[in-house]
């Protein structure tokens, strides 16, 4: 991986963990240890689905702060997702040429 698509991946991860709860951060780093690598994208997507389900029940209750926060986590893990997607894409092929 190439110092600018690693420093983009750190600074979404950054942004992304800074409104994860602790559970699920120790998850990630159980998973994956100090780094977040493709490894984590079955718990990412599902927390992704978790907060898009949450996000209409919060709307319909009118708990508009805590639905404001799952749109946040929504906006900062989709990137995420996006840039591990494409890291384990470019891994892939490498993998298959040992």
């Amino acid at each position: 991986m190439t110092k600018q698509p690693e420093a983009r991946l750190d600074h979404l991860l950054e942004r992304y963990l800074g409104l994860e709860s602790l559970e699920v951060t120790e998850e990630l780093l159980d998973l994956c240890g100090a780094s977040i690598d493709p490894q984590a994208l079955p718990v990412l997507k599902r927390r992704l689905h978790e907060e898009k389900a949450q996000v209409i029940q919060l709307g319909a209750r009118e708990y508009i702060r805590m639905r404001e926060k799952s749109e946040q986590l929504i906006t900062s893990l989709t990137p995420v997702i996006a840039a591990l997607e494409e890291e384990a894409s470019h891994d892939t092929p490498s993998e298959t040429q040992h």
